[in-house]
């Protein structure tokens, strides 16, 4: 007597593939494959839970695999699905990007103690700008945030501002034109008159001698090396960037950078050696290690 052929449920295929992605090493099989299996079939990791017994259609599951079999080719879920979460807001990715970083969200909270430290309230009016914006998360994080915040974000990458511009217009009807993009090298292209009350920027700090099996395995690979790397040891574009900053700075501004742990003692050094910027504080991430540092502009 023969036995029907077991059907590929919503729960089967999270347990395959779950097991599927462990024998690749995969960091988080499970949260993967959910990720995934949601993007799939168009709803939130929350309904797969309410969804175990139903059964993909043929379309669903091709989806579905030939997803999982790039993320075994060592693709990031990110870029399969096309955008990232970053202080509980949603923002589009792609490979013209970095992805965003749990660990970035520290640079926004420090952002905001500052304002309330300078001003008292998020509601001042202020001016930002981010150096390096990547897909935009930190510009329209703290526009989104603070709303009377005026922000600039600048990048080298057009492929970078693309996305950028792309997420601007995704929360346009929230940000009501607070956040401007613009091309440029750094403050190449921003007028020498321009002064802002705070700097912020996530550069590329990642040394060249940092490259490892699963940096080269899970970045190396994937995502763009003009916002990873920054020289040998990961401080060249950031001693090119200091000069600048406090010729853009207003008097009492502040500056806060995200930076490498292995960088750290190099970077306040460089700080020390700028004039008209003064090394204030670091913040440390989960992990206790040196994440941001802050400085702001000396008299």
């Amino acid at each position: 007597m023969s036995t029907a052929p077991e059907t590929w449920t919503v729960l089967r295929l999270l347990k395959w593939t779950t097991d599927f992605l462990k024998r690749y090493d995969v960091p988080s099989p499970r949260l993967d494959a959910e990720i995934l299996l949601a993007e799939a079939l168009d709803c939130t990791r929350v309904d797969l839970y309410t969804r175990f017994e139903y059964e993909p259609t043929p379309q669903e599951r091709e989806t579905f695999k030939a997803a999982i079999r790039k993320r075994s080719e060592g693709v990031p879920v990110a870029y399969l699905v096309g955008h990232k979460e970053f202080y509980s807001l949603d923002f589009l990715v792609d490979p013209g990007v970095l992805i965003p970083r749990p660990e970035t969200e520290f640079l926004i909270v420090g952002l905001f103690d500052l304002v309330k430290e300078r001003f008292g309230s998020m509601d001042a009016e202020m001016t930002i700008c981010d150096v390096g914006t990547g897909s935009g998360i930190l510009p329209i994080t703290a526009a989104l945030n603070l709303k009377n915040a005026r922000v600039l974000g600048v990048d080298i990458s057009p492929e970078a501002l693309a996305v950028a511009q792309k997420n601007v217009e995704k929360y346009a009807d929230r940000l009501g034109g607070r956040v401007v993009l613009g091309e440029s090298d750094l403050f190449s292209r921003v007028s020498d008159a321009t002064r802002f009350d705070f700097i912020i920027s996530n550069p590329p700090y990642v040394g060249r001698h940092e490259i490892d099996a699963e940096l080269e395995t899970n970045v190396y690979r994937y995502e763009p090396h003009v916002a990873l790397f920054g020289g040998e040891v990961g401080t060249d574009l950031i001693a090119r960037l200091l000069p600048d900053v406090p010729k853009h700075l207003k008097d009492g501004g502040f500056f806060l950078m995200e930076l490498s742990p292995m960088i750290h003692a190099a970077v306040v050094e460089l700080i020390a050696q700028t004039p008209g910027l003064e090394y204030v504080k670091t913040i440390k991430d989960l992990d206790q290690q040196e994440r941001i540092v802050v400085a702001k502009k000396s008299p």
